[in-house]
């Protein structure tokens, strides 16, 4: 199919709209902890370097295909129209809002609203897959890596330097693994927009406008998305933040190899948060009973917004998908 200038607007505003919301997932962790460790150009050409690996290698492994096989359920429209740039245009308007919607709601639905209950059914045993996960580990002992901020909000200096470094660089290998298997994962939200083969002209230049999208991610800290992740216990501490890519990256592990039908990874990523802080707050109640309630009182506030938010997306998502397609007939006619 010949590649027009719709599907490549769609695309670009996809892979920066789609890349904006879910960095929160993959490396809100990362560029909180590295926030004063590590400058940011080294950051950009360490993603856009694990970037390249990914794209490149499942483009040549899938024989030209882009999306690593997570597109068969969704063909390519017959007729592609600009009605089709409303889902990522909603995702950037929501990502500025600073709501974790799942793009894989917002964006496949659209094109095929056949299969939103298969994605709610993905998307839900991943939540209760990831929550599960995060009330086991951290609650049978994951905890004891995991190291309270004073005040101020400045790690602890009681670990020698050859220690945090050895955490710097666990941190590093865990963030490139998620990202690679977050990348398999939702590069379908984003080459959904162009032909199901691509030359390698075409795909080189796909990979650069990601790498692109990316360095401007980094730049600007991660966005309005990343108060979301700034809000749970801990999380720009080496250790923490190594932790969470490892245990979301075995979430996201197990899904693919559940299954080559896309999910919601923002909600596997909000339901290992979530389990993380329940076990992290019943612990803390359990040793302390000063304050215990106020910790409970903040664990809820934090967790019913993150439902409620996650929760508009997905009511948002739905009435895109379904009010879309009488658009699409009509521009198509």
């Amino acid at each position: 199919m010949e590649i027009t200038p719709w599907m490549v607007i769609g695309f670009l505003l996809a892979a920066y709209s789609v890349t904006a919301n879910d960095s929160l997932q993959t490396l809100g962790s990362y560029l909180s902890s590295n926030e004063h460790r590590t400058p940011k150009g080294v950051q950009m050409m360490f993603v856009c370097t694990m970037t390249a690996i990914v794209l490149m290698g499942g483009w040549f492994i899938n024989n030209g295909e882009p999306a690593w096989g997570r597109l068969t359920s969704f063909p390519q429209p017959a007729c592609f129209t600009w009605a089709y740039l409303i889902p990522p245009i909603a995702v950037l308007a929501l990502t500025a809002w600073g709501a974790p919607v799942s793009t894989s709601f917002l964006v496949l639905s659209a094109f095929e609203p056949g299969n939103i209950g298969t994605l709610v059914e993905r998307s839900v045993s991943g939540y209760l897959l990831a929550l599960s996960l995060g009330l086991a580990v951290w609650g049978l002992g994951l905890t004891l890596l995991e190291r309270l901020f004073k005040p101020n909000h400045q790690p602890s200096t009681n670990i020698t330097s050859d220690f945090n470094r050895l955490w710097y660089g666990l941190q590093w290998c865990s963030t490139g693994w998620l990202w690679s298997l977050w990348l398999v994962q939702d590069l379908a939200n984003i080459f959904i927009f162009l032909p199901r083969s691509l030359g390698l002209i075409p795909m080189l230049l796909c990979t650069a406008a990601l790498c692109l999208g990316l360095c401007a991610l980094v730049a600007f800290g991660g966005g309005p998305i990343q108060g979301v992740l700034r809000s749970k216990t801990n999380t720009a501490d080496l250790r923490s933040a190594t932790m969470i890519d490892l245990m979301f990256a075995i979430c996201l592990l197990t899904q693919t190899q559940l299954s080559n039908f896309p999910l919601s990874t923002t909600w596997v990523f909000l339901g290992l948060l979530g389990g993380r802080e329940i076990a992290l707050a019943l612990r803390q109640r359990s040793a302390e009973h000063d304050g215990s309630t106020q910790a409970i009182a903040q664990l809820s506030k934090n967790l019913s917004q993150d439902i409620w938010k996650a929760g508009v997306g997905l009511i948002v998502s739905l009435m895109i998908a379904v009010g879309i397609q009488p658009l699409i007939a009509l521009t198509t006619s």
